[in-house]
């Protein structure tokens, strides 16, 4: 599902992200709050965004994390991609546990007296410290993911137009969708996939062939000599049956 901020980022994404400042601007707020000794008002803001953030870490960023980073780990992290994507969960974790924590102790009576302390506000200042650095790795994992793109676009062959005796034809891997998602052609044809952005692999739902991890300006070929359909998707990003970033190639004979 494409996104709502125009960077060709996922649907998700771009709510992550707008969520994600949403809750440091709510904690800038609700130190204000403290600072005007209005308590309550800020016990409920702290407490709000804690519990938002679990649900989205949980729901969005856990499973992105081990679909499209963990397998890259540790060889990947030489790359910004992923190092980006990595050291933002690392600290993300932290300020999580950090801030539920914090509101353990200040809004609850579950932890014993010897794990509780007194003086709130260094804690406080550490977590909205923390929270905000993990909010500018997240747009540094956003840039690297999602709008950073090739230096060179690749020529792309558009499919309905293509000839019997051609050789090749090009689909387009961009703004997280094949272009085209569906493609005609002839047997003894081979089709070229070219990343122009991102992440991605290609990947034949019966298993016939699979490239690996392509990266902007990255490509992949492979012949088509049996007529037929064979759909395909992208692992990081789609699923087999159709779901999400997928496309099919239709050999005719």
């Amino acid at each position: 599902m494409k996104g709502f901020l125009g960077t060709g980022a996922t649907f998700y994404a771009d709510i992550n992200l707008v969520v994600q400042i949403a809750m440091g601007i709510a904690l800038l707020v609700g130190r204000q709050l403290a600072k005007k000794k209005n308590f309550q008002a800020h016990k409920i803001c702290q407490s709000s965004v804690m519990l938002l953030n679990l649900l989205m870490i949980f729901l969005i960023m856990v499973p992105s994390f081990y679909k499209q980073v963990q397998p890259q780990i540790p060889a990947g992290l030489k790359d910004a991609y992923y190092l980006s994507a990595f050291l933002h969960a690392a600290l993300g974790t932290l300020a999580e546990v950090l801030g539920l924590y914090i509101v353990l102790v200040a809004a609850t009576n579950l932890l014993p007296a010897k794990l509780k302390f007194d003086r709130y506000r260094p804690w406080m200042l550490t977590e909205l410290t923390l929270w905000w650095l993990v909010i500018l790795f997240g747009l540094g994992t956003y840039y690297f993911w999602y709008i950073r793109t090739a230096p060179v676009k690749q020529p792309v062959i558009i499919a309905p137009n293509y000839k019997p005796a051609d050789a090749k034809v090009t689909v387009k891997i961009s703004n997280f969708q094949f272009e085209p998602k569906e493609l005609t052609i002839k047997v003894g044809t081979t089709v070229e996939w070219t990343d122009e952005s991102g992440r991605h692999t290609v990947e034949a739902d019966d298993n016939s062939f699979k490239s690996e991890v392509l990266q902007a300006g990255g490509k992949f070929e492979q012949k088509f000599d049996t007529p037929g359909s064979v759909p395909y998707f992208c692992g990081l990003h789609g699923d087999k049956g159709g779901k999400m970033m997928s496309g099919v190639i239709k050999v005719e004979p």
